[in-house]
């Protein structure tokens, strides 16, 4: 007997989540959090918990270990030493000023922005950033935001 708050039981939920999955909704690696679950379907995180397990023993999600975010089976974790969703961040803002999506001197999104996006908390979102602020390619000005440095530090030490 699964425990519900809202009209869903969790294997409706399940049922849903499964189909979202088919259809492209959910796709290959999106991180989802058991609080997004909760909200959207307005379930307790019992029920939540219970739904994802039937969709991990459908091979359907995966997770790290038991109660970290779900995701989409589709892409492995990244498996290398030192690697995570916060690492992953790391290197997908680098890569866009390096690419130019965000310019010289321009305001990257707020935290809360890159944490919806990648599906994470703020604070995974803040850490995720540090290394790029002590790396000289971001700046913090606050109150307003974060910035593309003007001139990114070379981490060598050498010139330009």
């Amino acid at each position: 007997m699964s425990r519900s708050r809202g009209p869903h039981s969790a294997e409706s939920v399940a049922a849903d989540l499964r189909d979202r999955i088919a259809d492209g909704r959910w796709p290959p690696s999106r991180v989802r959090t058991y609080a997004d679950i909760r909200q959207s379907y307005g379930v307790s995180h019992v029920t939540v918990a219970a739904a994802l397990t039937q969709l991990r023993e459908a091979g359907l999600v995966e997770t790290r270990r038991v109660g970290s975010r779900p995701k989409v089976v589709g892409r492995g974790w990244p498996t290398a030493a030192g690697t995570s969703i916060q690492d992953d961040i790391t290197a997908r803002v680098r890569k866009q000023v390096a690419q130019g999506v965000y310019a010289t001197g321009s305001r990257i999104p707020s935290l809360a922005a890159l944490a919806g996006e990648y599906s994470v908390s703020v604070a995974t979102a803040r850490r995720a950033l540090r290394p790029l602020l002590e790396e000289g390619i971001l700046v913090s000005r606050r109150p307003h935001g974060t910035f593309v440095a003007k001139k990114p530090r070379n981490r060598r030490g050498d010139p330009g």
